[in-house]
């Protein structure tokens, strides 16, 4: 049976027991817990925020990447361009082109007594005479003036600049449109020398070993490449506008007839990357057409060849060659008699060498020049306009005493003289 005796406790240590409640209500309440969503109390508007949005920095490296990319393919692309347009280089065709800015004034008297040549570019010519060089713009602003000191001396010149060298001598010097850029001295004789649009140029020279010694050069004057020639004499040469490829003729004697031979160089062999021969003949110059072609001139006739691939045009004629002058648009040849000047054939060519008109003339040439598809003769004491047909459109009166002739603009001649330099009109 239940003990129900008072139990006897400590009033002191001891206190009542306290009764734990069950957390379950009744049987049929769930033991699951209600679930709700929390109620965040809404931020004070004038409270201030400490938290901040970090977002990776790889999108942005990626977008700063494709933009820097962009900008440098457009500047290459850029740069090749003006390498095809100014072979020269911005920095010389820039300078070359504020050299012209100005004008001038015609007549122009010359310090020399003897006018050996003049060569037209269109907006500028060069005067070379006995003793000085001169470069006048179109305006008859003048360029340069320099004293070469050389006893025979030759002009060679291009789009970006000239060259004058001593032949027979060992001194050449090289022009831009500012004025000298660099002098040079060879150890042999100069047989003769070229300049491209490139500002790179070739002097052709005796040697001691072999025959001729050609060596390439840039506008800088540091040394590209150098070809010697065993047995056969280097004669003419010439640089592609761009620079990158030279052309040599030579000729050699046999049995008392001539042969030449041309001859495609690039900078990274002595082999020819394409040669052609002439048999019986000897190449009389070699001369860029303002185009992509290289006219090879012969006794009798003329033949285009593409410099990138080589690619020919062929001209014959009966005649003997006395002139050939490349223009702006074209290039014209002048065939006449050897035994009579005054019967002369004058052929216009296209840039792409082809043949577009050729017409007879009658009367001693003392120079012809080719501009916007017409010809400007002139003969004795006259300067003639012709059109493809041979037909005379002007005339003008040039005097006696004129050397040169050089066409600055339609209907307009610079006439050179031993002394001096006259700008004339043509008149209907």
């Amino acid at each position: 049976m239940p003990d129900y005796r008072k139990k006897r406790r400590n009033k002191i240590f001891s206190s009542p027991q306290k009764v734990r409640k069950s957390r379950v209500k009744n049987a049929n309440e769930s033991e699951d817990i209600k679930m709700s969503p929390s109620k965040r109390p809404a931020k004070k508007t004038s409270e201030k925020s400490n938290m901040r949005v970090i977002t990776g920095k790889k999108l942005e490296q990626k977008r700063r990447f494709k933009v820097f990319a962009a900008t440098v393919s457009v500047l290459i692309i850029a740069v090749i361009v003006l390498q095809i347009i100014f072979p020269a280089g911005i920095i010389r065709t820039v300078s070359n082109n504020l050299a012209l800015l100005g004008s001038g004034s015609y007549p122009i008297e010359l310090e020399s007594s003897d006018t050996l040549n003049c060569v037209s570019k269109g907006s500028h010519y060069y005067v070379l005479s006995d003793t000085m060089v001169y470069s006048f713009a179109a305006s008859g602003k003048e360029l340069f003036s320099y004293n070469h000191g050389f006893e025979n001396p030759v002009i060679k010149t291009s789009v970006s600049g000239a060259l004058v060298f001593e032949q027979g001598g060992t001194g050449a010097v090289i022009f831009s449109l500012s004025g000298v850029t660099g002098e040079i001295k060879t150890e042999k004789e100069i047989i003769t020398a070229a300049i491209s649009d490139s500002g790179n140029y070739a002097i052709v020279s005796r040697s001691d070993k072999y025959a001729s010694t050609v060596s390439v050069y840039n506008k800088s004057g540091k040394r590209l490449y150098e070809w010697y020639s065993a047995q056969d004499t280097v004669n003419n040469a010439a640089i592609s506008p761009n620079g990158k490829k030279l052309a040599v003729s030579t000729f050699s004697a046999n049995v008392g007839q001539y042969n030449s031979k041309l001859r495609f160089l690039e900078f990274d062999s002595a082999e020819s990357e394409h040669s052609e021969s002439f048999e019986g003949s000897i190449v009389y110059s070699l001369e860029n057409t303002g185009g992509s072609k290289l006219a090879v001139v012969t006794k009798n006739g003329v033949k285009f060849i593409k410099w990138s691939d080589f690619k020919t045009t062929d001209y014959e004629n009966g005649y003997s060659a006395a002139f050939f002058r490349a223009g702006k648009g074209g290039s014209t040849a002048v065939f006449n008699r050897e035994n009579d000047k005054t019967d002369n054939r004058i052929v216009i060519f296209s840039k792409k060498g082809e043949k577009t008109a050729e017409f007879e003339f009658k009367g001693i040439i003392s120079d012809i020049a080719v501009y916007g598809g017409h010809i400007y003769c002139m003969s004795d004491t006259d300067i003639y306009l012709l059109d493809s047909s041979g037909k005379i459109l002007r005339k003008a009166s040039c005097g006696f005493g004129a050397v040169n002739l050089c066409i600055t603009a339609t209907n307009t001649a610079v006439v050179v003289t031993d002394n001096k330099i006259e700008k004339i009109k043509l008149e209907q």
